[in-house]
């Protein structure tokens, strides 16, 4: 079952989108361009009529241009919004000159400067354009008042953007932990579910095995024995015939339904162990992730190798396939070495690899379920068969995956307790 919300796509998503402290931001940038537009106009009224008619020209192509350009400004190229920034600078020039009241245009000017250019240009934008309104008061005389102003405006404007800019940043990588949260959930909940689903298929097996399939074919020895003790009776054909013929029936029957449990363990099992060894399933397992990406995997056995419970090799081939998943998708490795080694007392897995490797403590301190659902698996499975799992990695130096899972003590060399379906049980 795939991950129902894909963690990365959410924090891509985030990305693409405006925080709502940033919308909060422009809506009061637009507020206050509205009033000091309209303070700017109403000052018409104290200027010549030729004067007045500029003033209200350059007001009204301000505002034109601003409220057109901050709705579309999101979608245009950098080119496109500089030469925006560029016609509203020089429309707000004119009309300083003119007007003295629309001086207090700079005020919105600065943000925008710094929402296009978020960079030392947008700094640089706002002190140019703090310096030409300073030089414009120049020819009435610079009063304190008149620095101070535009020093001032452009402080409170560099502060607000960057105390913003701070809120925003925080907002996002709380909602982008947030989703992640989510995901890893949902994901922790499908994977303890396709686990329990698995666990209980290989329980139901196991349990077939030792009592139905058992049962089964001590019923067919039996009879077997009962037809043998029957011909040494001395009876005659016609008397064995009706007891002969009952037992053949019977263990006809016996051996039908013989191969429909044997048929049913071969369903519940791996489909990779149903019909092969333990070894044959791993470097199945092996070609197809090399497959699918520049990855050398090798599998290898040491010691003699034999069949082990059917729930061992189970827990040993997942373990292995999460392993080497890790390789294939975090590890940026180029070779992998899966080995198995059987000793008297335990089987041991080991998974190495020449990847980027990562720091073990650092993975184990992060919050239950960020970033370790997989190592927290294997360590299940291995725990669940009475085993452990060790896992050895340093930055740059690749990792090494161990699990060692003891053996019940009748389990030796040569030896099968659980075999193939399609060998007696």
């Amino acid at each position: 079952m795939e991950t129902s919300l894909d963690p990365r796509a959410g924090v891509d998503k985030l990305r693409r989108t405006r925080a709502p402290d940033e919308d909060a931001l422009a809506d009061g940038v637009h507020i206050l361009t509205t009033i000091l537009l309209i303070a700017a106009l109403v000052s018409s009224v104290n200027l010549p009529f030729g004067e007045a008619a500029l003033n209200l020209l350059l007001c009204s192509g301000f505002a034109v241009l601003y409220f057109y350009g901050t709705t579309l400004q999101p979608e245009w190229r950098e080119g496109t919004s500089l030469a925006w920034l560029a016609g509203l600078t020089l429309l707000w020039a004119l009309a300083m000159i003119i007007s003295p009241v629309s001086i207090y245009l700079l005020f919105p000017l600065f943000f925008l400067y710094l929402r296009v250019m978020d960079d030392a240009r947008g700094v640089v934008a706002v002190l140019a354009a703090m310096a030409a309104s300073v030089l414009t008061q120049v020819p009435q005389g610079l009063t304190i008042g008149g620095v101070m102003g535009p020093a001032v405006s452009a402080a409170v404007v560099l502060a607000i953007h960057y105390a913003f800019r701070a809120l925003v940043r925080i907002s996002r990588e709380r909602e982008e932990l947030i989703v992640q949260l989510i995901a890893t959930r949902t994901q922790l909940a499908e994977t303890e579910r396709a686990a329990g689903v698995a666990e209980e298929r290989q329980r139901l097996a196991h349990e077939i095995h030792d009592t139905v399939a058992q049962g089964l074919s001590s019923i067919q020895m039996l009879l077997h024995s009962a037809e043998r003790d029957l011909g040494n009776l001395g009876l005659t054909e016609e008397q064995l015939a009706g007891p002969i013929r009952f037992i053949g029936l019977a263990r006809t029957t016996a051996k039908d339904n013989l191969g429909e449990a044997r048929a049913m363990i071969a369903a519940l099992q791996p489909a990779s162990l149903s019909e092969t060894s333990l070894e044959s399933a791993l470097e199945r397992m092996a070609s197809g992730f090399a497959a699918a990406g520049e990855l050398d995997i090798g599998v290898s056995v040491e010691g003699h190798g034999h069949q082990l419970p059917m729930r061992t090799e189970a827990a040993l081939l997942r373990i292995a396939q999460g392993a080497v998943g890790n390789v294939a998708k975090h590890a940026r490795a180029t070779r992998c070495r899966v080995t198995v080694t059987y000793e008297p007392d335990e089987v041991r897995l080991d998974v190495v690899d020449n990847g980027s490797g990562f720091d073990p403590s650092e993975v184990n301190e992060r919050p239950a379920g960020l970033g370790h659902i997989g190592l927290d698996a294997m360590r299940r499975r291995a725990a669940e068969q009475g085993g452990s799992l060790e896992v050895e990695s340093t930055p740059g130096y690749g990792t090494a995956v161990s699990v060692a899972i003891p053996l019940p003590e009748d389990t030796t060399p040569g030896v099968t307790l659980d075999p193939a379906p399609t060998s007696g049980i």
